[in-house]
């Protein structure tokens, strides 16, 4: 059996829109969600990395660039629904919060790494898409640097949002 390796995306690419279920079960497009800026964050119930940076991420990151378009869509990757509904609820988050089950569009986003799975290479990834969808900024979990309140996923949003950069 042969299996054909997916095409992930890279800076610089544009994002098909796509579909995903919330934790409700409703169908869910990126294109109905999606702002003039649009931070994708990607996230498990197990990531440490990820639940010691929730309680900022909306609160204090997203809150920050609001007011220039900034909306927050977070995507648990391969956990059910009934799982992955009790980080929503734990953090208080009113940002859509979408449920990739399969990983199959969770693994369209992972970078590669040897030895790693896509949907552990995406986990606490930060992606930034501007508003045709085209990913301006990508940030993954780098356990050396990691900072709960992610300044430098902040720093990078300023300088595109505040620099010019469109």
């Amino acid at each position: 059996m042969t299996t054909t390796a997916v095409r992930t995306y890279e800076v610089g690419d544009r994002v098909d829109d796509f579909e995903l279920p919330d934790v409700e079960g409703n169908p869910v497009r990126l294109s109905e969600v999606a702002g003039t800026w649009t931070l994708l964050y990607f996230i498990t119930t197990w990531c440490p990395y990820c639940t010691a940076e929730a309680p900022y991420l909306e609160s204090e990151l997203v809150a920050q660039f609001a007011d220039r378009g900034l909306e927050l869509v977070v995507i648990d990757v391969k956990e059910p629904a009934a799982l992955a509904r009790t980080l929503p609820e734990r953090f208080g988050w009113s940002s859509p919060f979408l449920v990739d089950e399969v990983g199959e569009v969770s693994e369209r986003f992972a970078p590669p790494k040897e030895g790693l799975p896509p949907e552990v290479a995406i986990i606490n990834a930060h992606l930034l898409l501007d508003e045709d969808r085209v990913i301006r900024f990508a940030e993954y979990l780098n356990m050396e640097r990691f900072d709960v309140h992610a300044t430098s996923v902040a720093a990078s949003i300023e300088a595109l949002m505040g620099g010019g950069g469109r």
